[in-house]
């Protein structure tokens, strides 16, 4: 390479490496007209500008047709307004056939099915998309594989899910949160349960001005109507407030009545308390009793308490009178005498014993003198016997059963 030029600093101004005729020159002072190739350069020191040859001088700074650095290493297409690097069959804008760096230690690659956003500055990285201070904020958007239908965006301080995107948590996606578009669903779709925690946790409406549901961590739980607490549990049990309504046939009262006090209906599934004191029918003594529904009395049957004197007209018995009566110890010359009346009809009728084998008598237990039994295998036939406090005996001679 030849070098030209006035180094002691002379009058001669021109400064040239390079040969005229081989090209890729560098030269100053007065521009090149012949033995120009493309690339030489030439520093025009008049208006201070770099000027390299592409078929013309052209400026550094002013419109470049081409620009083909190391063979498409950094290639200008100004006829398709592109910027290539490491490449020059790109029709976009921008096109880098490799990793991007920005600064000092990130990185921007895109490496096989994946595209890699990476910063190793040795603390802790951060990737922000922010806006840079016009006020609006920024929008981050993801679509689907086919570019059809967003998937979800980030916009200011919202992470807005499209409807029928499911948000999905866990290794294998088991707690799932989406909204179909018309109604919102939080669903546990794997073998476990699904927990909401907190000390104190509220159900309420989209507006947080009512409250369906409280929940309380070791203490009452609370149901609402209309934001007003009706069922709340205690250590107890339950309280309510209002009225009990139970299968829509009845209603229980909301509150208590007073003492001794029943519960009544009025046949329309209203209950109420209500004091039992039935107004009782006829005069005093009179005995009370079912009149077609209602209380009833008559003066021929009477209860006076001051003689314990129970008084019946017309006594009407229908089958068996049994008459038990306890005289207690009645003295030799008593006379005991009983009216019974006007007797209609001859109701009496043998009575029955209970029968047993002469094993099966010497067996009884609980026995009483003067008990009578039916022996049905006595060895002299089957007979009546009386208990007399040791032995049963036969009726008709007194000798023990065998």
């Amino acid at each position: 390479m030849a070098i030209f030029g006035n180094f002691k600093g002379t009058t001669q101004s021109e400064f040239q490496i390079g040969k005229s005729s081989e090209g890729s020159k560098i030269s100053t002072g007065t521009r090149p007209s012949s033995g120009i190739s493309t690339g030489d350069l030439y520093v025009d020191s008049s208006n201070s500008t770099l000027q390299v040859y592409n078929n013309a001088w052209v400026s550094v700074g002013s419109t470049l047709t081409d620009l083909n650095v190391d063979s498409g290493t950094l290639f200008v297409d100004s006829s398709n307004d592109t910027v290539s690097v490491g490449s020059t069959s790109s029709n976009d804008k921008l096109f880098v056939n490799g990793s991007l760096r920005l600064g000092t230690n990130p990185s921007l690659k895109f490496a096989g099915a994946y595209l890699d956003v990476s910063h190793a500055n040795g603390t802790a990285t951060q990737l922000r998309i922010r806006d840079n201070g016009s006020g609006s904020d920024p929008i981050f958007k993801v679509y689907n594989a086919s570019n059809s239908a967003e998937v979800f965006k980030v916009e200011g301080n919202e992470v807005l899910y499209s409807d029928n995107v499911k948000a999905k948590f866990g290794t294998g996606g088991d707690l799932e949160i989406h909204h179909n578009g018309n109604n919102s669903f939080i669903t546990d779709v794997g073998t476990g349960s699904l927990y909401i925690r907190s000390g104190t946790t509220y159900f309420q409406n989209a507006g947080g001005t009512k409250t369906s549901i409280q929940t309380n961590s070791g203490g009452a739980q609370t149901f609402y109507h209309n934001n007003s607490a009706k069922l709340a549990t205690s250590s107890t049990g339950i309280s309510v407030t209002g009225t009990i309504n139970v299968n829509s046939e009845y209603s229980l009262p909301s509150a208590d009545g007073s003492a001794n006090q029943i519960l009544v209906t009025d046949g329309s599934g209203t209950l109420s308390f209500a004091t039992n004191n039935p107004t009782p029918a006829g005069s005093n003594t009179q005995i009370q009793f079912n009149d077609a529904g209602s209380l009833g009395g008559a003066s021929n049957l009477t209860y006076t308490s001051s003689t314990d004197t129970l008084s019946v007209t017309n006594l009407d018995v229908n089958g068996s009178l049994s008459l038990l009566e306890d005289y207690g110890s009645i003295a030799s010359t008593a006379t005991v005498t009983r009216d019974y009346g006007l007797v209609a009809t001859d109701t009496r009728a043998p009575v029955p014993h209970d029968s047993y084998t002469v094993t099966e008598a010497n067996n009884l237990t609980g026995l009483n003198s003067g008990d009578m039994i039916f022996v049905n295998n006595e060895t002299g036939g089957a007979t009546m016997a009386f208990y007399d406090g040791s032995d049963w005996r036969r009726v008709q001679d007194r000798a023990v059963i065998s």
